[in-house]
């Protein structure tokens, strides 16, 4: 058997197959997982020869290390004709094996799946995890699900969201380490990545100190009618302003819920889409890795049929680029919503900051018998102060937000390989 001898990572544990940093494994399988088309780094490291991989099914070169549930998931979103990316191990017919991130997309009449050599931050907490979750499947009659729910678990513990986000986060580690490999890193583009997420994370944090300071205000006009009802008959005209300020911050706090409650969050909408817009780039650019490989493959050492298998990734390329580009696109709009909705709340404010003038000037014009009133008029000058500026901040970083995406497009569009 003859192989392409360009690697340039050796083995670093017994039995491990050699595995270069630059090598991309290519395969085509049709709907059942039966192969249909491999590339020279597929037939090496499952140590079979072409004529004896084409028509096999794909699971000839699954290893018993990686729990079963990564494969009920795998087929769970292939089948919801979704993009699945996840580490696996894998085995050769020579009895060897060899770690992978895979990434499996569906295509005309089956699936292209692309596996690259993990090097990642993620990967070494991976290899516990699914030592931990095969002793799960193998002691306990548990249930997909029920592991499933383990996994994500294990994920949340680690800071993840969910097992989608802590696998994302995984394939921009790697690709990253394979541009970086390949010398076809661009650090603008990774800068606006950490730059975009960065502010996302603390638009979230802003949001939540406008609803923590705006929910204490809620109080404030109660102890007023309180001190109103002390001072009779001259409290009259702060009861008039503790229900002026009631009413007008009822109606900030309605508009508040609109887009920071629990339904309508614009924040976690926007960070959930760029979740999703950079997942789509990321499988581009790992689709873009496999058409790479095929240009080191010369129509001589491969057995694929170049231009077809060509034709072929062109067709999912541009699928995920325009799908990648959507959601972007839509993460700007909806940055660009929560920028006018935080500047109208602002607006709303200046009318609650005329009302607690008067409430001043009343305290003022009460002397000494208004000192309880002159504190909690303290009170909402503090508070006031606080939610201006958080609300300043947050439509900052929505520009922010903004222009990281629009400079993330932009570095991506000119890392071609």
């Amino acid at each position: 058997m003859t192989f392409n001898k360009a690697f340039n990572a050796a083995p670093t544990e017994p039995g491990e197959e050699v595995f270069g940093a630059t090598e991309v494994l290519y395969s085509r399988t049709d709907n059942r997982g039966v192969i249909s088309a491999a590339n020279a780094v597929f037939h090496r490291l499952a140590g079979r020869e072409p004529g004896t991989s084409i028509g096999a099914p794909h699971n000839i070169i699954r290893h018993p290390d990686t729990p079963k549930v990564i494969f009920w998931l795998m087929w769970k979103s292939l089948n919801e004709g979704q993009a699945f990316m996840a580490y696996l191990k894998n085995k050769s017919a020579r009895g060897g094996w060899y770690w992978v991130l895979s990434v499996i997309v569906p295509c005309e009449g089956g699936f292209i799946s692309g596996q690259i050599k993990p090097s990642g931050a993620l990967f070494a907490e991976v290899k516990s995890l699914y030592a931990e979750l095969g002793k799960l499947e193998e002691t306990r009659s548990l249930p997909p699900e029920a592991i499933l729910e383990h996994l994500q678990k294990k994920v949340s513990d680690l800071g993840f969201a969910s097992y989608s986000d802590f696998i994302s986060s995984a394939l921009d580690q790697e690709i990253l380490s394979l541009e970086k490999a390949i010398d076809r890193a661009n650090p603008l583009r990774e800068r606006a990545l950490v730059a975009v997420k960065s502010s996302l994370a603390a638009a979230l944090k802003q949001q939540e100190l406008v609803l923590a300071d705006f929910d204490a205000l809620q109080s404030i006009p109660t102890n007023m009618r309180i001190i109103a009802s002390r001072l009779e008959p001259s409290g009259g005209p702060i009861s008039a302003i503790s229900d002026n300020y009631r009413f007008a911050s009822s109606e900030i706090l309605r508009r508040l819920e609109g887009f920071a409650g629990q339904d309508g969050n614009l924040v976690l909408t926007m960070t959930q889409i760029l979740g999703e817009g950079f997942f789509l780039t990321g499988i581009e650019r790992f689709l873009s890795a496999i058409g790479r490989q095929f240009g080191s493959e010369s129509a001589g050492a491969t057995s694929l049929d170049l231009p077809e298998e060509r034709r072929i990734l062109s067709g999912v390329s541009e699928k995920y680029t325009v799908l990648s580009h959507a959601s972007l696109g839509k993460a700007e709009v909806v940055s660009g919503e929560l920028n006018v909705v935080a500047g109208e709340v602002r607006r709303r404010m200046l009318g609650l900051d005329t009302i607690r003038v008067m409430g001043r000037v009343e305290s003022g014009r009460l002397g000494s018998a208004g000192i309880g009133l002159a504190a909690t008029i303290d009170q909402l000058d503090t508070r006031h102060v606080a939610i201006n500026e958080h609300l300043l901040s947050l439509m900052d970083l929505c520009i922010a937000i903004q222009t990281g995406i629009h400079s993330y497009q932009r570095q991506a569009e000119k890392t071609v390989w």
